[in-house]
C-alpha cells in the first residue's frame, strides 16, 4: 500500500500484537523444537505435538505469513532462519521462550495502562512483588533457566565488549554482577596478567563457569558472593557492570556505583556496558526501554542519564564507546 495512514498504522499494530499470540502458541506447543532439521506434515506435527490437524494448520498457515516456518510444494512445513531462533537450543531461543512461555510477563504486559496509572512497574503492580523475587518463590526452575538463557544471550557480545575496553596487562577487574562469569572468563583470556572477582548474589556464584573455577583461570580468578547496594570487592582497577543498571531505578543505580566508588583507589576506572537509549529511540530499543519498566520497574537510559548517575554517586564521567549494538559508558574514581 502506497499511501498508508493512521488507521493503517493502527491496524498494522494490531496484526503485531496478534501475532504476538501466534507466537506464543508455537512455542507452547514446542513446534520450532518438534520440527527439528527434516521438514513435517501437518498430520506428523499434530501427533508429535498433541493438537488438532485443523487448527493446526490454520495456525501454520498464519505463521508462514510472517515467516515462521515455510510451506514446501508437497505440502510439509520446514525451518526458516526466523523459526530456528524459536528452538530452545538457540542462544536467542532460549531467552525468547522464556519469556513467551511465562503466563507472569504476559500479565504485567497486559496491566501497562494501570501501572502507568500508579506510577509503578506493572510486574510489581500485578504480582505483588518484584520480578527476582516472584521467580525464587514461584517458578525456582524458570529462575535457574532465566539466568542460563541471559547468560547465552549476552555471550555473543563479549568480543566486542572485550575489544571495546583497553584492558590493563595488569592489574585486577571485579565484575560486578557478572552472572556465571562468560565476560570475566573472556576478559582473562584476552589479558594472561591480569586477575579478576566474580561477583554476584550467593545463588548465582553457586553456578559459575567450571572454566572460573579450576586451572588454568582459577589461580587468576575468584568468586565472592554478595550485594553490590551495599558493597563490592575492594581495590580494583576495572570494576565491570553489564546490563545491570538497567535492572534499578536512579536511587538504587547510585547506591551500586556509591559500592564502586567507594571500594575503588583513585583513578581505578568503572565502565558500564548497556543499551544506549537515544532521545528519539528506535522501535526496538523503545521496546527494550519498556520490557524493562513492565518487568523490573526500571529503564534504559541516555547518555546523559548515565553521566548524571556517574555524578551523583562521587565518580567523573569520562565519556562512552559505542560497539555493536551496546555502548560502553565510563568514569573514573576520584
Amino acid at each position: 500500500m502506497d499511501h498508508e495512514g493512521p488507521d493503517d498504522s493502527v491496524s498494522q499494530m494490531l496484526v503485531l500484537l496478534r501475532a504476538a499470540h501466534l507466537l506464543r502458541a508455537a512455542v507452547l506447543l514446542d513446534l520450532a523444537d518438534t520440527l527439528e532439521d527434516d521438514p513435517l506434515s501437518v498430520p506428523d506435527l499434530a501427533a508429535r505435538t498433541g493438537t488438532d490437524p485443523g487448527v493446526l494448520s490454520r495456525l501454520l498457515a498464519a505463521l508462514t505469513s510472517f515467516g515462521v516456518f515455510t510451506l514446501a510444494e508437497d505440502g510439509r512445513y520446514a525451518h526458516t532462519a526466523l523459526s530456528r531462533t524459536m528452538c530452545s537450543t538457540h542462544p536467542v531461543g532460549r531467552i525468547l521462550t522464556q519469556d513467551l512461555k511465562a503466563d507472569a510477563n504476559w500479565q504485567a504486559w497486559s496491566n501497562l495502562a494501570a501501572a502507568a496509572r500508579e506510577g509503578r512497574g506493572p510486574f510489581q503492580v500485578v504480582h505483588g512483588t518484584d520480578f527476582y523475587s516472584y521467580l525464587s518463590e514461584h517458578e525456582p526452575e524458570r529462575a535457574a533457566d532465566f539466568h542460563q538463557a541471559m547468560s547465552n544471550a549476552t555471550e555473543e557480545d563479549n568480543g566486542d565488549v572485550v575489544a571495546a575496553l583497553g584492558l590493563p596487562s595488569t592489574g585486577l577487574v571485579v565484575d560486578v554482577g557478572g552472572g556465571r562469569g562468560t565476560l570475566l572468563r573472556d576478559v582473562l583470556r584476552a589479558a594472561p596478567e591480569l586477575n579478576g572477582v566474580l561477583f554476584d548474589v550467593e545463588g548465582v556464584i553457586a553456578d559459575a563457569l567450571p572454566e572460573l573455577v579450576s586451572d588454568p583461570l582459577a589461580s587468576r580468578c575468584e568468586t565472592v558472593a554478595g550485594n553490590a547496594l551495599e558493597s563490592v570487592p575492594e581495590g580494583a582497577d576495572l570494576y565491570l557492570l553489564r546490563f545491570i543498571l538497567h535492572n534499578w531505578g536512579d536511587d538504587d543505580c547510585v547506591r551500586i556505583l556509591k559500592s564502586c566508588a567507594g571500594a575503588a583507589r583513585p583513578g581505578s576506572r568503572v565502565v558500564v556496558v548497556e543499551v544506549l537509549l537515544e532521545k528519539t529511540p528506535d522501535a526496538y530499543t523503545a521496546m527494550a526501554d519498556m520490557g524493562m519498566f513492565v518487568l523490573f520497574g526500571s529503564q534504559e537510559r541516555t547518555e546523559a542519564e548515565y553521566a548524571s548517575l556517574f555524578e551523583r554517586a562521587g565518580l567523573e564521567y569520562r565519556g562512552s564507546t559505542a560497539t555493536g549494538s551496546l555502548h560502553l559508558f565510563e568514569a573514573v574514581a576520584r
